[in-house]
């Protein structure tokens, strides 16, 4: 009997919305701490990197959500390689919630991944208070400095 893991709950939620939108992907390496996908489509091929959290961190407001993640080592040199190839990238952050149905999913593409590269950030968080249209990542200097990202990409 093949026991299935927290991850594959998270990882399938992403790639069932990505078929469902018509995007077929081929998994070309995986963990427990993340997922890397190459897809291919009729717009455009691209790598997916993905991580999840499975509960928010604690607020203090109820409005508000937000989540932190870390990136290893490893992690990061991978990112840096798929930055440097031509071939498009997105890094699927999943942010989980108690109620799974609550969970949501940000996108950043390969210029986001860049500049949190750039910054030599080893870890971020992103937040979302609730019906704002975009997450936003910290990087440094409060909610006026951060990087938005909009909260309807898929890929």
């Amino acid at each position: 009997m093949s026991k299935l893991k927290e991850a594959d709950f998270y990882y399938g939620a992403v790639i069932s919305t990505l078929i469902n939108n018509g995007i077929c992907p081929m998994l070309i390496e995986s963990n427990n701490d993340r997922q890397i996908y190459e897809f291919t489509t009729n717009q455009k091929d691209f790598w997916l990197f993905l991580k999840y959290r499975s509960i928010a961190s604690g607020t203090k407001r109820d409005d508000y959500s937000s989540w932190q993640f870390t990136f290893s080592a490893s992690d990061i040199s991978e990112l840096q390689d798929l930055v440097s190839q031509k071939k498009a990238l997105s890094l699927g952050l999943i942010c989980g919630t108690k109620k799974l149905i609550g969970s949501e999913y940000a996108v950043l593409h390969k210029k986001d991944v860049q500049r949190i590269l750039d910054a030599n950030k080893t870890s971020l968080t992103i937040s979302r208070r609730r019906g704002e249209k975009a997450f936003r990542i910290s990087m440094g200097g409060g909610r006026d400095n951060a990087m938005l990202i909009r909260s309807n990409r898929v890929y």
